[in-house]
């Protein structure tokens, strides 16, 4: 469970180790959907802190949030301006323009001489006081000077801080500065690769290039990359330069060249969707060509199946390039199966099929989201809810909003 990452949700926006403990079953489904994962490390600038920090607080005449189980149980009433996720056992509120969290009883703390105050996982939090930022731990004690220009999340218990000249340290949960103390790198990462591996980015004959750095400051490899992504993998980096795509691995070296058009950041079943002379195939990890370029589109495999389009229409292929699903499917937003249905599209409503292609929910909803622990996010005319594998409403299609569930928990809105 531990590595593994069953795909979903930013709204569903790509991106991604000191703590793998942290990762929940869901996340590749988090990643693969495109969105930041909210339970991983690159959840250093979630939809949460960005939603907190950035984005006026609510008038008072604005509907509250509050948070229901799984069940759809209310466990908190709505009465906050702005909440976050709840990470393990707090989730940061907003209440009369007071920054603070709380916890699964209901208890609130606030903060009255800070503004902006965001926690993730962990006791230390990121906080704002006289126009400057800096952390705090959960009591309200200060853990650094109040001196940086901003300061974020860089993973589970570390703070990326940036200070005015636009460069950043990289600070522990005590508040130690533990990367780029004198400021030689400019950090590009948003948050720790699992083997402490940085982006960082220099400016050659006028042109700005990423290379990458370890945790004592060793350079791994010379800028020479116009892009470095980290993605969902351990071992691959994808590398772009000029409009071609390639992969490097965690020492630097170039182990697929930079040939291809566009690329997959999901590698699942050792397969990477690559884009070739126009067409989509798959190649593994050496560069050999698993399935041929024959596709006009191509998802990544999840549990054992992958999207891909031709003729117009798409279908599912397995790891061998057997059809599974026959071409009569539309696009689709979130290419993939999840407690083994997917999402599709009949006459503007979206319902459920299997692996087989059968309908297995009609296609009545307004809007739909692929299934995470057995539960899936749809609406209708404008309310939300939550249906299980066989359609049934858990969490009643009535909320004017619904958050993605989190940690057993999720926001809502009467």
């Amino acid at each position: 469970m531990k590595n593994k990452l069953t795909i979903l949700l930013f709204l569903i926006s790509t991106s991604w180790t000191f703590s793998q403990e942290k990762i929940k079953a869901d996340i590749d489904i988090i990643n693969f959907l495109g969105r930041v994962p909210q339970k991983t490390e690159s959840n250093s600038l979630s939809d949460n802190l960005l939603r907190i920090l950035y984005y006026k607080i609510q008038p008072k005449e604005y509907p509250k949030i509050g948070y229901l189980n799984t069940k759809g149980e209310k466990i908190i009433e709505p009465k906050f301006n702005m909440g976050s996720d709840f990470f393990d056992d707090y989730a940061n509120v907003i209440k009369d323009s007071l920054y603070g969290y709380v916890n699964r009883d209901g208890k609130e703390t606030y903060f009255e001489n800070y503004t902006d105050v965001f926690f993730y996982y962990g006791d230390a939090g990121i906080a704002k006081k006289n126009g400057k930022y800096g952390l705090i731990n959960r009591k309200g004690d200060s853990l650094t000077e109040f001196k940086y220009t901003m300061v974020s999340n860089f993973g589970f218990n570390h703070y990326k801080c940036q200070t005015e000249n636009k460069k950043s340290h990289i600070l522990d949960s005590n508040g130690k500065i533990i990367f780029n103390k004198n400021l030689e790198f400019d950090i590009q990462s948003h948050y720790f690769e699992q083997d402490s591996i940085i982006i960082f980015r220099e400016t050659k004959a006028r042109k700005k290039l990423n290379g990458l750095v370890n945790i004592n400051g060793e350079v791994i490899i010379q800028p020479k990359y116009e892009n470095i992504h980290f993605i969902n993998d351990s071992e691959l980096y994808v590398v772009k330069n000029g409009k071609k795509y390639g992969f490097i691995n965690k020492s630097g070296k170039e182990v697929i060249p930079l040939i291809y058009d566009k690329v997959g950041f999901n590698i699942n079943e050792n397969l990477i969707p690559a884009l070739k002379d126009g067409k989509w195939g798959f190649i593994n990890r050496e560069n050999e060509t698993k399935i041929p370029f024959e596709y006009d589109d191509a998802s990544a495999f999840l549990n054992g199946l992958a999207f891909v389009k031709k003729g117009g229409n798409y279908g599912c292929i397995n790891t061998k390039n057997k059809v599974k699903v026959k071409f009569n499917l539309k696009k689709t937003k979130y290419p993939f199966f999840t407690n083994n249905l997917a999402l599709f599209e009949e006459n503007g409503k979206y319902g459920f099929i299997n692996k087989k292609g059968n309908i297995k929910i009609p296609a009545i909803y307004d809007k739909a989201f692929p299934f995470v622990n057995e539960l899936a996010y749809v609406g209708i005319e404008g309310k939300v809810g939550y249906i299980n594998e066989k359609g049934k409403e858990i969490i009643p299609i009535k909320y004017k909003q619904l958050w993605f569930e989190s940690d057993g928990i999720i926001r809502y809105v009467d």
